[in-house]
């Protein structure tokens, strides 16, 4: 799927890059939804996003994703509230982000599972990461990265001290 994401240029960027966050840093929609262009900082060089406390920077292609995102900020209401959040993802109607039902639905019709998707994102991210950077750099909240570590027989405590002593 990440592969189709990134190569199919016939799917909307929104559809690819909300793709591509759930696939590779286990987002789920609700916060997905919530992005506005304060949480995207572009140096030109690099995009970096903030899902949680520290800005995570984002690969190429979902850098440029995002980006185009950013700037386009296309919605389908007529009229825009002069203090409208600049939602990445705009709803139906002025001042509101997309539904979150809605972007399930439109990742399904892609072929994209969102529940089993993310599940298998986060396995594979508890996997790779220490409990602590994970809740740090996806917004998770520490217990559930710790639960997630459990659940995978990833990092430890244990293991983090015994590389602290090396």
């Amino acid at each position: 799927m990440v592969r189709r994401l990134v190569q199919d240029d016939q799917l909307s960027t929104a559809d690819r890059a909300t793709g591509l966050l759930l696939l590779l840093f286990a987002q789920p929609a609700s916060p997905i939804i919530l992005l506005t262009t304060e949480h995207v900082t572009d140096d030109g060089d690099k995009v970096t996003l903030r899902l949680g406390q520290k800005p995570a920077e984002l690969p190429a292609p979902l850098d440029d994703l995002i980006r185009q995102l950013a700037w386009q900020r296309q919605g389908l209401a007529v009229t825009v509230p002069l203090d409208e959040p600049k939602w990445l993802l705009h709803g139906a109607y002025p001042g509101q982000p997309l539904a979150p039902r809605t972007l399930c639905h439109r990742l399904k019709a892609i072929g994209i599972r969102p529940r089993v998707a993310r599940n298998t994102s986060l396995m594979e991210i508890a996997s790779e990461l220490p409990a602590y950077v994970f809740s740090r750099l996806l917004g998770f909240h520490q217990s559930t990265a710790d639960n997630w570590d459990r659940e995978r027989g990833g990092f430890s405590p244990e293991y983090a001290a015994e590389i602290s002593r090396r």
